[in-house]
């Protein structure tokens, strides 16, 4: 008995959410709304690579190399850190960085260092602040600006 209990709620559930979950009901069809235009799917054209027309002077890259060399440290009793980054502004002339667009951080060695640095077309300046580490030390700023500059820029201290 108790089989043919739990076979009767579960019939009876299947045939509730049977009956709930047919929607529709009151509307009714007028013989206009019948009579109506069958749509017609949009036909796409095709379009090839040989469609697509630019200037002459675009070449499709959407990205940047940035050849970067640092300069050797300028003293052996103090050390220097770079930060090379993409995101900053100019506010009555100082200068906010946004240090998580840093493309570049390391310190200055005894040697000069080379480093290859890619950018995206929107990042066209970039902004180099190098730190002494000791106290009340303010950052040397430089700016690049690819238009003006180039792929390389060797930085001077």
């Amino acid at each position: 008995m108790h089989i043919k209990l739990n076979k009767y709620i579960i019939a009876n559930v299947i045939m509730a959410l049977a009956i709930t979950s047919c929607g529709g009901g009151d509307e009714e069809v007028t013989a206009k709304e019948t009579a109506s235009t069958p749509s017609v799917p949009a036909v796409e054209e095709s379009i090839v690579t040989g469609d697509l027309v630019s200037t002459p002077d675009f070449n499709f890259i959407s990205s940047a190399h940035l050849d970067v060399t640092l300069p050797t440290s300028p003293s052996t009793a103090i050390n220097y850190f770079i930060n090379i980054c993409t995101g900053f502004s100019l506010e009555n002339e100082v200068v906010n960085v946004n240090y998580d667009s840093c493309k570049l951080r390391t310190t200055l060695k005894t040697k000069a260092q080379s480093f290859s640095l890619a950018l995206s077309a929107a990042e066209s300046m970039v902004v180099a602040q190098i730190w002494p580490i000791e106290a009340g030390a303010t950052p040397i700023t430089v700016f690049w600006n690819i238009e003006e500059s180039g792929n390389n820029w060797q930085i001077a201290l």
